[in-house]
Formats: structure tokens, sequence, C-alpha cells
């Protein structure tokens, strides 16, 4: 049985077995027990922690936030010993030690199974790590990647379901969507696929505020005008509503 329950959708959350749960009071090292909950069960060097995490500089001073971020989750997170594998030259987490939502809803989307696909929405809560962020580039240059990695898993999601058809599978695929779009607005085919889950359902109108929405995100955000795909499909709405 895992020791922890690492939610890092939405934000990082973390749970002991009895569903307490635990504060992490410093932002490297939250930063860090995220990054390796996500690489666990393999180690990762000290230097390219240091360089992940202190942009690469690895000298007396990285060495020492390294072990302060590392005193920090001992003094933290029970059974410290019993999770993280902390040797002089890499640091890991111990196998089944902890499990992850980010695990899971990758496991659960491999499946293609209506059920799992169910599960794999309700864990998509939000972006990767939102709200953790670094002075490090390097480590926002690979929390940007992993972001758009995970999304780009749960829009594929969202195309099979449609793929798929019927009520229950456009209700999920909605799920999908408006989480994805939580995270990034300007996913401007996301926005496509909840009008057609809109007008698959009836609902026209909100269709036609879903669009709405896309147009006003893009002009304010980017200073951009829907794609050339989304104006036909509101206009084949109109016509719909008209009809």
């Amino acid at each position: 049985m895992s020791l922890l329950r690492i939610n890092l959708f939405g934000g990082l959350e973390i749970r002991q077995v009895s569903g307490e749960s635990v504060v992490i009071p410093s932002r490297k090292a939250a930063a860090l027990l995220g990054y390796v909950a996500l690489t666990s069960p393999r180690g990762i060097s000290r230097s390219k922690l240091a360089a992940l995490l202190w942009e690469g500089r690895f000298g007396d001073n990285a060495r020492a936030n390294l072990r302060q971020a590392l005193l920090t989750l001992r003094r933290v997170l029970p059974q410290c010993a019993d999770v993280i594998s902390a040797e002089r030259d890499d640091i890991r987490i111990y196998p089944n030690a902890v499990n992850t939502d980010v695990q899971e809803f990758e496991r659960l989307l491999q499946s293609g199974d209506l059920d799992t696909m169910a599960r794999a929405a309700a864990l998509y809560r939000g972006e990767l790590l939102d709200g953790i962020s670094s002075t490090s580039c390097a480590f926002e240059a690979w929390l940007s990647a992993e972001r758009q990695r995970l999304r780009m898993q749960a829009m594929r999601a969202i195309a099979d379901l449609l793929d798929v058809g019927g009520r229950n599978h456009v209700e999920i695929a909605m799920t999908f969507s408006l989480r994805v779009l939580a995270a990034d607005p300007l996913q401007e085919d996301v926005h496509r696929t909840l009008m057609r889950c809109y007008a698959q359902q009836g609902r026209r109108a909100d269709a036609l505020r879903q669009y709405d929405l896309c147009r006003t995100v893009l002009r304010r955000q980017v200073g951009a005008t829907p794609e050339s795909e989304t104006e036909s499909l509101q206009r084949e709405i109109r016509r719909m509503l008209r009809a």
C-alpha cells in the first residue's frame, strides 16, 4: 500500500493514507517533491536537480539549497525515510511508496473504456502543479512541456469520446473540455469541441455563447480572430437555430 497520495493536477495536494493533508511550506521543496514524484521510481542525480531548480549552479550554495529542501520534506512528510531515498548521488521515490493522480490519469486513458474515461476526467482538475512556480527557467520550461503533454492527452481523449458518440460520451467530453479550457483558454479546437457538444444536445444558444467566449479570449489575449473552421461552425449553428 502507498504511504502517500500526491495530487498534481490543479496544484499540489499531499495526503497520508489516513486522509490527513500535508502542507509543504517551501516553494522549492514543493517543486522538488512534484518533480521527483512524477519521475518516480527512477533516480534523479543531484546535479540534474540543481540544474532544474537552481539553474545548474551545483556549487556550495546549490548543495545547501538542495539539502535544505530535503530537510523541509523530511520535517513535514510522515514516514519520509520510507518515501524518499536521498543517496549521495541521486534522489528517488521508493517504489510503491507514492501514487499520483497523473500516473492514474495516464493509466486510465490507455484503456479506452467509457467508465475509466469518466474517472480520468474527474482527475484532470487543472494544470499540472498549478500555482507552483520557480525562478528557474529550466524548471519552468520542463513544467510547460509537461503541462502541454498532459493537455494533449486529454484532448486526444476528447476526440476519441466524440468519435464513439452517445449522450454519455458527449457529457464526458464536455467535462474534459471545460477543464482543458480552464487551464488554457486559447485552445481554439477545444472551444469548437464544446460548441459541437452543446449543439448535439440541442443547446445551440450555449454553443453560440461558447463561440463568443472564444472570440473574446482570442482578441483580448493574443489580438487574434477565430479560425475559419470556427467561423464556419458558428454559421452552421446559427442556421440550425433559425431553422
